[in-house]
C-alpha cells in the first residue's frame, strides 16, 4: 500500500513584542490553515496545522516538524512575509525534496518577487490548493467533496470561524485588498454550510469575512439565516462579524441581527473626528453619518460594537488624536476601541504609492514593518519624538487610563438594559487589551524580559528568528534577510517594483460601492 503524504499547513506570523511568545487568546484569529486542509484526501494524505499565532514560531517550539512534510502549505498576513521564506529555508535544508507552496495577503502582495522562493506562489483564495495539489502530489491526493478540517484546527475552541465571503466591495485606499484587487464574491451556499457542519457545536460563529454585507441585504440575510436555523436547533449561541458602516444605515439590519443572536460586529471607525482625511482615503462610507451616533444607535438596538481607529502621521495631529481619546472617554454611549492602529503602507496600495511620491516613507522600511506598532511613515505635523511616544504608549490610553476605566464604568450602566451580560464582559475584555494588549492576549509573555523597540521602522530591532536556530543551506541563507521596500536612501527597492508599482493600464477588479 502507497504511503500517505505528509502536507504540514501552517499560518505564519510576527508579535508586535519582538518575542517568541505564544498568543493563546487571540481574537480574531486564523481560519484559512482548517479550510486549506478541506481540499486534501483525508485517505491518502497525513495533514497536520500549525499556528504561529497560537504555538509562537515552528522552528523554536516544534522543530521537529521541520522536516516531516512531503508538502508544505504556508500562509499569513502582509507584515509575516519574510516568516514564508524562514520556514521555506529550514524546510527545503531538512528536506530538499519538499514542495513549498505559499499565499496568504504577503504573496499577494509581493507575487513576482514571491516566485523566486516558492514552488507554487498562490495569489488566489483557498480553493487554489486544491489544483496545486492535484499538481504537485496527483489528483488522488485531492478531496472529492471539500471539508474543512476543524478537528485539526487546535486553536479553534468557544469561537468557531467560517468564511462566507471573500474580498471587499470597497476601495478604501489604505487597505492591503484595495492593493490586490480581487473581486468581492460570495461563495455558493453549501460552501458555508460544509463549514457550519464541520464545526459542530459552538458558542460563538463567527463570519471570518472582510464585508459580510458586501454583496447587499438579501446575501447578507440569507446567510445568516442558514446560522439561524442552527442556532435554533442548539448548534450556536451567537454570531459576529465584520461590517462597514453601510450595515448601520438601516435600523432593520441592527434589529434583524439582534434578533437572530448577533453578539457583536467589528467595523473599521478610523476616526471620529475628520471627515476630510476619510474622503482623501476613499472611505466614503464613513462620514456619510455621525460615527457616534451610529455606534449608539447599534448598541441601543441590542448589538455590541468593537472597532478600531487609524493614526496617519502624515496627515493628523497629536492633538487631533487626543482628541480622539478624549470623545472616547467623555462620551458614555461610544464602546471602548479594540485597537488604535499607526496608519500602514501596505505594498500596492494608493496609499502607498501617494506617501512613496511625496517621499514620506521612513528609509529601511520593510515588509516586517507593515503592522499598526511601529511608524514607517515621515512625521509632517509633530516632532517624531512624541509620534513614537503615543505609538508606543499614547494608543493605550496612557494619560487618560483613569478617564477610560470611568468611561467603561458609565458604558456598562448606560448600557444594561439592552446589552447582555455576555456582551458586556466582550466590551470590558476589550478595554483590558487594548491597554495591556501582551497581558490579556499572551499572558504567558509577562514574565518574559521586554525587547526594547524603537518602534521606528528605519531603527527597530529585527526578531531574533532573523538569526537561524537551526541548519540552513548556504543557498538559503539569504532568505533570512528582511525584505526591504525602502532603501536607505528613501527609495523603492528595484526588486519588488513590478509588484508594488503595477502599470497604469493594469486594471483593478475590486468593485467600489456608489454610494447614494
Amino acid at each position: 500500500m502507497e504511503q500517505r503524504k505528509k502536507v504540514l499547513i501552517v499560518n505564519v506570523f510576527f508579535p508586535d513584542e519582538r518575542m517568541a511568545i505564544k498568543r493563546s487568546n487571540q481574537v480574531p484569529n486564523a481560519v484559512a490553515p482548517a479550510l486549506l486542509a478541506g481540499y486534501f484526501n483525508p485517505d491518502t494524505c497525513e495533514v497536520r496545522l500549525y499556528n504561529e499565532v497560537n504555538s509562537g514560531f515552528l522552528e523554536v517550539f516544534q522543530p521537529e516538524l521541520i522536516g516531516w512534510p512531503d508538502l508544505l502549505v504556508l500562509t499569513g498576513l502582509t507584515a509575516a512575509f519574510d516568516r514564508l521564506l524562514h520556514l521555506t529555508a529550514y524546510a527545503r535544508t531538512a528536506n530538499p525534496a519538499v514542495i513549498v507552496a505559499a499565499g496568504g495577503h504577503g504573496v499577494r502582495a509581493l507575487p513576482t518577487y514571491s516566485r523566486a522562493f516558492f514552488d507554487y506562489t498562490c495569489v488566489g483564495d483557498v480553493d487554489e490548493i486544491a489544483a496545486v495539489a492535484r499538481e504537485a502530489l496527483g489528483p488522488r491526493y485531492v478531496a472529492e467533496q471539500f471539508r474543512p478540517r476543524y478537528d485539526l484546527a487546535y486553536w479553534i475552541h468557544r469561537l468557531g470561524y467560517a468564511e462566507s465571503s471573500r474580498n471587499c466591495n470597497f476601495k478604501c485606499g489604505f487597505c492591503s485588498l484595495t492593493g490586490v484587487g480581487l473581486k468581492y464574491e460570495v461563495p455558493p451556499m453549501d460552501y458555508l454550510e460544509a463549514q457550519m457542519d464541520a464545526l459542530g457545536k459552538r458558542p460563538i460563529f463567527f463570519f471570518q469575512d472582510n464585508q459580510i454585507m458586501g454583496s447587499g441585504p438579501e446575501s447578507f440575510r440569507e446567510r445568516v439565516q442558514r446560522f439561524q436555523v442552527r442556532r435554533q436547533a442548539g448548534q450556536f449561541k451567537y454570531w459576529s462579524g465584520f461590517v462597514t458602516d453601510t450595515f448601520f444605515w438601516e435600523d432593520a439590519n441592527i434589529d434583524f441581527a439582534r434578533e437572530t443572536g448577533c453578539i457583536s460586529v467589528f467595523v473599521g471607525v478610523e476616526s471620529f473626528d475628520d471627515e476630510q482625511w476619510l474622503d482623501e482615503q476613499n472611505k466614503k462610507q464613513n462620514s456619510r453619518y455621525n460615527q457616534a451616533e451610529l455606534l449608539r444607535r447599534a448598541c441601543d438596538g441590542g448589538v455590541l460594537v468593537q472597532y478600531g481607529l487609524v493614526y496617519d502621521p502624515t496627515r493628523h495631529s497629536l492633538a487631533q488624536m487626543r482628541k480622539e481619546l478624549e470623545i472616547i472617554c467623555d462620551n458614555p454611549e461610544i464602546p471602548p476601541p479594540n485597537f488604535i492602529f499607526t496608519a500602514i503602507p501596505f505594498p500596492g496600495t494608493p496609499f502607498f504609492r501617494d506617501n512613496l511620491e511625496q517621499g514620506l516613507l521612513l528609509p529601511n522600511t520593510h515588509m516586517r514593518h507593515m503592522e499598526g506598532s511601529t511608524l514607517s511613515l515621515k512625521p509632517t505635523l509633530d516632532p517624531q519624538p512624541e509620534v513614537v511616544d503615543f505609538i508606543r504608549s499614547g494608543r493605550r490610553f496612557a494619560g487618560y487610563r483613569a478617564r477610560f476605566l470611568r468611561h467603561q464604568a458609565k458604558f456598562l450602566k448606560r448600557y444594561h438594559r439592552s446589552l447582555n451580560r455576555d456582551q458586556m464582559l466582550l466590551s470590558s475584555l476589550a478595554t483590558a487589551a487594548i491597554m495591556a494588549p501582551t497581558a490579556v492576549l499572551g499572558p504567558g509573555a509577562i514574565f518574559r524580559r521586554k525587547v526594547q523597540r524603537s518602534h521606528v521602522s528605519t531603527t527597530e530591532v529585527l526578531d531574533g528568528v532573523y538569526t537561524p536556530c537551526l541548519p540552513v543551506a548556504e543557498q538559503y541563507r539569504h532568505y533570512f534577510l528582511p525584505t526591504n521596500l525602502v532603501d536607505w536612501g528613501g527609495e523603492l527597492n528595484a526588486a519588488v517594483a513590478d509588484d508594488v508599482l503595477p502599470p497604469a493600464e493594469r486594471s483593478v477588479s475590486a468593485e467600489v460601492v456608489q454610494l447614494r
